[in-house]
């Protein structure tokens, strides 16, 4: 019985949430759109290059759109992408959808995410749980000052540096950047990608490191971790069931948000190590003017944004059973 109304209580949750989604990427669509249009910049001037004719550049206008009012171009990119259509892209690659070029893309960015996510975890967690148990020791002072080394090194200067040192002094080709698709190889993919994400994860666990130490600490000063150690539990298993099972909520919030960081940064990540991924699609749309690919793949950003602040939701109520969704709950 339980279990139904909590299940309910989610459903009604989520469904309050997807509608105020829609206002959201409503929104965001429409700075998305002014602002691109604003900025300074000519994708026919792009596409034609040095045959700048002046017959053939407003036919280019008239067949693009761009001789329409700004908000009847908005409402007819808008009706596209309502039916699923990002449009095509005009100057990378001419006539290939961006639904397409976004699809192939991802699937480098995402992948780097997710490797950086596993290297931040493998530091993070760790360094965090010990320096929490042992506050105030050498241990938890190397931990710390580790951390804000991380924080304040930028990811791209590890990246640069990472090259120097592995790729050019060591001479190794494979530090030097490129990308090796998974379907090729899976052993080349995984060396390719390896620097990358130690330079985009590097900062971010230094991130969940400080949160997961600054989180342990308020949970082992509850109440009911003195009671249990009163009670005589043995302290492995009030750490593993109690200390850091409550103390993850926060971390995971943090890690929810980050998502943001982790695409922000793939952006000179990429471009470091010549990854052909979102990050650099972004740049080389904005240097060619290619308003559809722009559009499309800062609207994907705030739907994926969305989508994991509504999964880190539901992950609250997985870990915390205690936590209520819907009247008189979070």
């Amino acid at each position: 019985m339980y279990l139904v109304h909590k299940g309910s209580e989610m459903g009604v949750y989520l469904f309050k949430r997807l509608l105020l989604a829609l206002p959201t990427l409503l929104g965001a669509s429409i700075i998305i759109f002014l602002l691109i249009h604003i900025a300074p910049g000519d994708p026919v001037r792009v596409m034609l290059g040095p045959m700048d004719d002046p017959a053939l550049r407003a036919r280019l206008i008239r067949q693009l759109g761009l001789d329409l009012p700004l908000h009847e171009q908005y409402l007819r990119w808008l009706g596209k992408v309502l039916q699923g259509d990002l449009s095509i892209s005009v100057t990378i690659q001419r006539g290939s959808p961006v639904v397409e070029l976004l699809a192939q893309r991802y699937a480098v960015t995402l992948e780097l995410a997710f490797l950086s996510a596993i290297v931040a975890l493998l530091i993070a967690v760790p360094a965090g749980i010990t320096s929490a148990l042992r506050q105030n020791r050498l241990s938890d002072h190397i931990a710390r000052i580790v951390a804000m080394v991380g924080v304040s090194v930028p990811n791209f200067f590890l990246g640069i540096m990472l090259i120097l040192i592995i790729g050019v002094s060591l001479h190794q080709p494979w530090a030097t950047g490129g990308f090796v698709p998974l379907s090729e190889s899976l052993s080349e993919n995984l060396i390719r990608m390896f620097l990358p994400a130690i330079a985009l994860g590097t900062a971010y666990s230094a991130l969940v490191m400080r949160m997961l130490r600054s989180s342990m600490l308020d949970v082992m000063s509850q109440d009911y971790v003195r009671t249990a150690r009163a009670m005589g539990i043995g302290w492995a298993s009030i750490v593993r069931q109690d200390i850091v099972k409550n103390a993850l909520i926060p971390v995971i919030t943090v890690m929810g948000n980050s998502i943001g960081y982790l695409l922000g940064g793939s952006i000179v990540t990429e471009t470091i190590f010549r990854l052909p991924g979102i990050g650099r699609l972004i740049i080389i749309g904005v240097d060619r003017r290619d308003y559809p690919v722009i559009q499309g793949v800062v609207l994907s950003i705030v739907l994926i944004r969305i989508v994991i602040n509504l999964s880190v939701d539901v992950l609250y109520s997985v870990i915390d059973p205690r936590i209520r969704y819907g009247e008189g709950g979070e």
